[in-house]
């Protein structure tokens, strides 16, 4: 209203309102003359950093401005709600990055630490040459710190700027790096490069002049680990620990006050990590014992055949092959891990979109509109339509709470809309849609209903209707036929869902006002092709893709596309580079046996045959326990997240297409090393490799 209006019209009659005729105390001047609202805007450079930075530096101006006005103000903080969101989202981006990033950067370390092994024989060497020519110790430490540092500058430097790179790829605008942070992100990788190249040169350099001293080599015990068999008691307390989080239901949780923190069980991390560290542990003490199990299954103590020997040869390496087990096996199973969970929190994400919003494409009308003008069988008959069911949207009083009322077709609402198992208690969604189908009376009610009324199976539930022919409120009857705890376009707390033909008979309503429809195409398109269609009866079209980019809802707000494209592409790679390095650090190790064997007269082929063997034993194991492990960390993360996605997923989304091109790369990068390595072994100069020491 114009101010002139308001004034004019309310003010005297507020002016003659007394405390006995409101009921409450009166509050001098409260009703009297002009109240004022003032909007005001921060500069978006006050809010710089992190969302929580930006929430505590506008809470604090708020709180100024309070302290200045002397209670005499009452504040509405709209940009609190949004930052107080957006710090929940980015401490969850948080949890996630901890999640799928950390277990990828050190197993990217594990195979650093096996392609610096292809050079340990060598530097040994060299080592004791300086050694024996009168290099000291201290010159030999000298000598490696600025390897190590001329190594870390270079990786450093390729290291963050491929990171710089990939990253703008997959944000828009590019990074937004000042100078400052990105000298520290430098700075960071150089410092992780040089540290890593450090301790292998150091440990190298150990062992070297330990040899070159003529210390005796010592039988080493057991490590403590396996004498504690710490490995089986890891996987023995993750499988605890998985199964407590499943059955009591601790998860991460953001705490909404004004300073939003992530709230996590003490113990949520333990599972997958606990399952980390024994599988690693466990295949570190089996040592490749499996390969000479095999060789003792087949008989092979003496072999005779080409079989035979390479299963001899392989039980004897067993720990250089178990290396490369390890490093690979636990490379896919980080991306069979990222692919599952990527591909399931996605899924959950249109999932959640479709909940908010109904169905692929939702169509509202006015009262009277979808049966009188047969909107569902128009709607149909629109090309892209897969199927179409009409609900009736409105509300019911269950005592004095007024809830939504929600009437289906139970026929076809499965059609038009995914129902899943995980939205109905005490029995799956075809199994709950029968029940009702078979009870006109029948209603599904929610289960915060069920829990504050005491309600069960079968109970009378009387409900104040308001019949649109009287424009009276009338009690009409309903029998509980089960719970329900989501349900398309439903809100999140109370609602109910019951037969249409029911509630159209005891509310005289003109029926449903709303059509969901389902397609296979895209629902953009559909739904511009539904509203050009039913234009002329004033309806709302709505679709599943604009959905999804308004949805808010826990967790899925953080958008996973960018980190999953960047670490989907680092998997491939290393899955491919793995296999490959496998390979190489074999001809390595074996250049003086594999220059015996051509010097009494092995064929190429029988030679070549060693190397195939160990890389086929090693692809087909890695892939195995890839496999298991993968799956097995994916299911405990979703688990723990379970209560976070809205709703939570029936099972697991398996994306076969990546898992098909991880499972490719690494076969092509066996295959094409493999080609490579025989291409070696016949170019091996014999004569030198005999004569090096």
């Amino acid at each position: 209203l114009p101010l002139g209006t308001f004034a004019r019209t309310y003010a005297p009659a507020l002016r003659t309102l007394t405390p006995a005729s409101v009921g409450t105390s009166a509050v001098p001047g409260a009703l009297d003359g002009v109240q004022w609202q003032v909007q005001a805007q921060l500069a978006p450079s006050a809010l710089g950093g992190s969302p929580a930075a930006a929430l505590r530096r506008a809470t604090r101006l708020r709180n100024r401005v309070e302290r200045t006005l002397l209670g005499r103000v009452r504040f509405v903080d709209n940009l609190a709600d949004s930052l107080t969101t957006a710090a929940g989202d980015a401490l969850y981006a948080e949890t996630l990055y901890v999640m799928l990033a950390v277990p990828g950067a050190l197993v990217a370390l594990g195979l650093a630490y096996l392609a610096a092994l292809g050079t340990a024989e060598r530097d040994g060497r060299d080592l004791m040459l300086l050694r024996t020519r009168g290099a000291s110790r201290r010159q030999l430490a000298m000598l490696a710190v600025l390897e190590s540092l001329a190594l870390g500058l270079v990786a450093g430097l390729i290291g963050a700027g491929v990171a710089a790179a990939a990253t703008s790829l997959v944000v828009p605008g590019g990074v937004p790096l000042t100078a400052a942070r990105g000298a520290v992100v430098l700075a960071a990788c150089v410092a992780l490069a040089f540290a890593g190249a450090l301790a292998a040169r150091l440990a190298a350099s150990r062992g070297a002049l330990g040899r070159a001293n003529g210390e005796p080599q010592r039988h080493e015990r057991p490590p403590l680990w396996q004498r504690l068999y710490l490995d089986v008691a890891a996987l023995a307390v993750s499988g605890l620990i998985f199964w407590l989080t499943a059955r009591t239901g601790f998860s991460a949780v953001v705490n909404p006050d004004s300073n939003p923190t992530v709230s996590l069980s003490v113990y949520m991390f333990f599972a997958p990590a606990l399952l980390w560290v024994g599988a690693t542990l466990l295949l570190v003490r089996l040592r490749g014992r499996v390969f000479a199990w095999l060789a003792g299954r087949r008989g092979v103590r003496r072999p005779t055949d080409t079989w035979g020997f390479l299963l001899a040869s392989a039980g004897r390496r067993g720990t250089a092959i178990n290396r490369g087990l390890v490093v690979v096996a636990l490379l896919l199973a980080f991306g069979v891990e990222l692919g599952i969970f990527t591909a399931t929190y996605d899924q959950q994400a249109r999932v959640d979109a479709q909940l908010t919003l109904g169905a692929d494409v939702v169509v509202s009308a006015p009262p009277g509109v979808v049966g009188g003008h047969s909107l569902p069988a128009r709607v149909a008959s629109v090309p892209g339509v897969d199927a179409v069911s009409a609900v009736d949207h409105s509300y019911a009083y269950v005592g004095p709470d007024l809830q939504d009322t929600f009437g289906i077709d139970a026929a076809t609402i499965g059609a038009a809309t995914r129902l899943r198992d995980s939205y109905f208690l005490g029995g799956s969604a075809p199994e709950l849609l029968r029940r009702l189908q078979r009870t006109p009376d029948g209603i599904l009610v929610s289960l915060e209903t069920v829990t504050d009324y005491s309600l069960h199976r079968g109970d009378l539930l009387r409900l104040r209707v308001l019949d649109r022919a009287s424009g009276r409120f009338r009690v009409v009857p309903f029998h509980v036929v089960g719970t329900v705890q989501e349900f398309p376009s439903a809100p999140k707390d109370s609602f109910m869902v019951a037969n249409l033909s029911y509630l159209e008979r005891a509310a005289h309503d003109g029926g449903a006002n709303v059509v969901f429809a389902s397609t296979s195409d895209d629902p953009a398109s559909v739904a511009r092709r539904i509203a050009a269609a039913t234009r002329a009866d004033g309806t709302a079209v709505r679709n599943i893709r604009e959905q999804t980019q308004q949805t808010v809802s826990s967790i899925t707000t953080v958008d996973l596309t960018g980190i999953a494209r960047i670490e989907s592409v680092f998997v491939v790679v290393l899955a491919a580079g793995a296999m490959a390095l496998f390979v190489g650090l074999g001809l390595a190790e074996r250049r003086r046996e594999f220059a015996t064997m051509a010097a009494i007269g092995a064929s190429l082929r029988e030679i070549a045959a060693f190397l195939w063997s160990e890389a086929v034993l090693v692809l087909g194991a890695a892939l195995a326990l890839a496999a298991g492990l993968g799956w097995l960390l994916a299911t405990m993360l979703v688990a723990m997240l379970k209560h976070v996605f809205d709703p939570p997923p029936d099972t697991l989304a398996v994306p076969w297409a990546f898992l098909g091109v991880l499972g490719a790369a690494a076969i092509c990068g066996t295959v094409l090393a493999a080609a490579v390595a025989v291409h070696a072994v016949h170019r091996l100069p014999l004569a030198a490799i005999l004569r090096e020491p």
